[in-house]
């Protein structure tokens, strides 16, 4: 084949070259596209699998946290239980010693009460 002959036929003619060249550069991207697209999941996939990993590795561990905070908790309410059933003892025994007292005092004060009742009226009676 000749050369072109003008200069319309030469723009043409590099026009369909560069036509070509595009066209084997589209095939060869559209060669590419599934590589590509695989790559992209299976690094989207990785970073899930990563951000899951972390995700059960941070409940863990607040699982161990919790359990060693409610443990504080707990020793925390039985120390409390402890100290408050010794208050009750000590309030109980006190409680024990005054109605002791009251029951004594209430004795006594009824014996002076009848001795003296029995005087006053001994008095009355027989003029001592």
């Amino acid at each position: 084949m000749a050369g072109p002959q003008t200069t319309r036929e030469a723009l043409i003619a590099e026009l369909l070259g560069d036509v070509g060249v595009m066209l084997e550069r589209t095939d060869e991207l559209q060669a590419s596209f599934p590589a590509a697209a695989d790559e992209a999941a299976a690094k989207v996939k990785a970073a899930g699998n990563r951000a899951a990993d972390d995700v059960a590795t941070a409940a863990t561990q607040l699982t161990r946290d919790l359990a060693a905070q409610s443990e504080r908790l707990l020793q925390g309410v039985q120390q409390a239980a402890r100290e408050a059933q010794a208050a009750a003892r000590v309030v109980d025994r006190s409680a024990r010693r005054f109605a002791l007292l009251a029951t004594a005092a209430g004795l006594a004060a009824g014996i002076i009460g009848g001795v003296v009742a029995g005087l006053a009226l001994s008095g009355y009676f027989f003029g001592v």
